[in-house]
């Protein structure tokens, strides 16, 4: 078995045309975001399995799409390889007639000078044609993307691309939409707002510009002994790091003397990012020596896994996001800030964690744990002997929190079943104070006590978890 990483174009070449010489066995790529496998036998490769796959694939000139494929990968030749001494178990398209691997790389290194004369033109390969002239050649291409044309065209895919070109070139080809590609270019990162002191901003307000506008990214709110995450998607807080800090005091009394930055990221990677904090690695900081990345990379995306591919080196944390198996973001957080970063080579010793992607909202959990402080503290000035008693009985059932100066605590992020639990426990105490104190009595006192938050409850929009809380 070989593996590795690659680099350029040079180093994506030899591993293509110089290892498979005369091999049988299966060479497994990661390059430029796709994943293509090829079954070689005797130096010549006879089936392949890529994730560019248009619709209606049965119809396709499966050589014509492993030749586009390559194309892709050489357009940004970086990424993982490995190559078994076996044939690949996993159903693959099968070549008509298997292809030698020197002509594979010289088709394909053709095709990508094609493509980028017309790419320069229509902006994606996903850009669908429009025929402009009555011509049965062109009306071919009509409502096709790129990546179509070369695949379902029966003809070889050089002439078919320069055809392209030319009927661009003479206009009678054009664009008239374009569809949005799973093969996106990565998010941006931006920070709207950094290390600015808290005694300068209105918190609350900071709060509902965030929900106004549907802000997706970390609020990070930093002082000389804490930091605290907050987790928002498309303007909904739906987690907060650490879990033990009671959020809603201390937005109704802000630490003065923190900072806050406001660092918006894609709404389809802010909860990979959460779970670097919040989930349980399925790999935890494995060093570089014992755990081989390439091959975990190409596992990711040969069996197209939603993931958190965290890498630890001397230049800070890389945070490396795959969505269905294509990786979607690739940065790098130094000294506190978040980069985008253009390179999968790591700096030596590295170590390695791996989060597979689960739900880690705990909002509702700390919404839950707050009210049941806040029901504690009534029935303390109502009855503070007898339904403290029971409190506490209760709560051992529920071994994620602990009682510590007059107050619960969690011990643990919250999952779903954590969740559930703190709502039954809140529910237990709502009922008990309505038998000992009495159901409006019970009300009117939280309702007094809650009375300062009511501004950080509604631009929070915490109101949904209370009403699921009360039945």
């Amino acid at each position: 078995m070989f593996y590795g990483y690659i680099g350029d174009t040079r180093s994506l070449n030899d591993v293509i045309t110089g290892l498979l010489q005369g091999r049988t066995g299966t060479l497994e790529l990661f390059v430029n975001r796709y994943f293509l496998s090829l079954k070689v036998k005797d130096g010549l490769v006879t089936e392949f399995r890529c994730d560019v796959l248009p619709e209606g694939r049965k119809k396709a000139n499966y050589y014509n799409l492993l030749i586009y494929c390559l194309a892709e990968m050489i357009s940004n030749p970086e990424g993982f390889f490995a190559f078994y001494d076996e044939e690949s178990k996993m159903k693959a398209l099968p070549l008509e007639n298997p292809v030698g691997s020197d002509e594979l790389m010289i088709q394909a290194t053709i095709v990508r000078r094609e493509l980028d004369e017309i790419v320069d033109r229509i902006i994606s390969p996903y850009a669908i044609f429009k025929a402009t002239a009555k011509d049965p050649k062109v009306s071919f291409y009509e409502g096709k993307n790129l990546v179509e044309a070369v695949s379902f065209s029966q003809d070889p895919i050089i002439p078919v691309v320069r055809e392209i070109k030319d009927l661009l070139l003479e206009g009678k080809l054009d664009i008239y939409e374009f569809r949005e590609s799973e093969y996106q270019e990565a998010p941006d990162i931006d920070y709207m707002m950094e290390s600015v002191p808290l005694k300068r901003v209105n918190v609350v307000a900071i709060l509902e510009s965030l929900r106004n506008s549907s802000f997706s990214g970390i609020a990070k709110i930093s002082s000389t002994t804490y930091t605290i995450n907050l987790f928002y998607e498309n303007g909904e807080m739906f987690a907060v790091y650490p879990v033990d800090q009671d959020i809603f005091e201390f937005f109704l009394s802000p630490d003065r003397n923190a900072e806050l930055s406001l660092v918006a990221l894609d709404s389809s990677i802010v909860r990979f990012v959460a779970m670097r904090f919040l989930a349980k690695p399925e790999i935890d900081m494995v060093s570089s020596h014992f755990m081989e990345v390439s091959k975990l990379a190409l596992g990711l995306s040969k069996y197209r896994k939603d993931a958190l591919l965290l890498i630890s080196e001397k230049l800070g944390d890389r945070y490396i996001v795959f969505k269905e198996g294509r990786l979607l973001m690739n940065m790098i957080e130094t000294a506190g800030k978040f980069k985008p970063s253009d390179t999968l080579k790591f700096t030596e010793p590295y170590f390695v964690s791996l989060y597979f992607y689960k739900k880690v909202d705990n909002l509702a959990s700390i919404v839950y744990l707050f009210m049941i402080n806040e029901v504690l503290s009534v029935f303390m000035k109502r009855s503070p002997t007898k339904m403290n008693t029971l409190i506490l009985r209760e709560a051992v059932r529920y071994p994620f929190i602990v009682f510590s100066e007059g107050k619960f605590h969690l011990v643990k992020n919250p999952g779903e079943e954590e969740e559930r639990g703190l709502m039954t426990l809140l529910s237990f105490m709502l009922d008990l104070g309505a038998q000992e104190i009495g159901e409006k009595k019970q009300e009117e006192e939280l309702e007094f006590q809650l009375r300062p938050f009511r501004d950080i409850f509604k631009v929070l929009n915490i109101e949904k978890y209370l009403k699921a809380a009360q039945g």
